[in-house]
């Protein structure tokens, strides 16, 4: 009977959100007409208008720390653990730094999500190391106009029993050459919405911390392992400590 309760409250979910994708792409389009710079809040103001009011239809809720840890004006390069789908939806709304993200290719090809994504995200083809260098020279172009870029270091969503897959360099490398601080935001407890290797979803808070920032002043591009391994050791520790599937884990 619960499975059930689970499968219908899955479509619900899924096709309220579709649905949504119709105003939340014409709000991205008509962000087009203005400035670049000023695209990127605009798309901040969209996705947690009407991620809220999803939100409040399908009984979802958040719950947002380290907002602290933010410094108005600032320029970052936002990295987050990848879970599952419910961090899109974390993200989007809980994540309180204007971001651009950095996004699979393959994403833009989803029918009606592909859309959104191509128009607020940056797509990469990771199999081309031409694609992936144009998209290294628009993401440091971005953050040397002010604009902060989001990006998932793990490259992919982490099904194992370990919180973190290893990082890869790319946002490090990024934010030394940058000269901007990274900062950690951590979702947790987000396998108790949307459990490994399974469409369906149950209502429930999405967790979002921001954590510490990290300065990369005294780094150069040296020291993208060292900078790396500092993220993962912080961000590591926060899920050991707080989300309730590693905390269990280690009792």
């Amino acid at each position: 009977m619960l499975r059930i309760a689970k499968f219908l409250y899955s479509i619900w979910v899924a096709v309220s959100f579709l649905l949504l994708t119709i105003p939340m792409l014409l709000g991205y389009l008509s962000l087009k007409m203005v400035p670049y710079k000023k695209q990127i809040n605009g798309v901040y103001v969209v996705n947690r208008t009407f991620l809220f009011l999803w939100s409040v239809i399908t009984g979802y809720r958040y719950k947002i720390r380290g907002l602290e840890h933010i410094a108005d004006g600032q320029t970052y390069v936002v990295v987050i653990n990848h879970v599952n789908a419910a961090d899109m939806i974390a993200v989007a709304y809980g994540q309180r730094v204007p971001a651009k993200p950095l996004v699979k290719r393959e994403l833009t090809l989803i029918p009606g999500l592909g859309q959104l994504f191509s128009l607020m995200c940056l797509p990469v083809d990771r199999s081309s190391t031409e694609s992936r260098q144009a998209s290294k020279k628009r993401m440091l172009s971005d953050l040397k106009q002010g604009i902060s870029m989001l990006i998932f270091p793990e490259g992919t969503r982490n099904r194992g029993q370990h919180p973190l897959l290893p990082f890869y360099d790319g946002a490090f490398e990024l934010a030394i050459e940058a000269q901007v601080p990274v900062l950690p935001v951590v979702l947790t407890n987000i396998r108790e919405i949307n459990e490994v290797d399974t469409l369906l979803v149950q209502p429930g808070i999405l967790e979002i911390t921001h954590l510490p920032p990290i300065p990369v002043d005294a780094y150069t591009t040296a020291d993208i392992a060292v900078l790396k391994e500092q993220t993962y050791h912080v961000m590591e520790e926060y899920l050991l400590k707080n989300d309730r599937f590693f905390a269990a884990q280690n009792r």
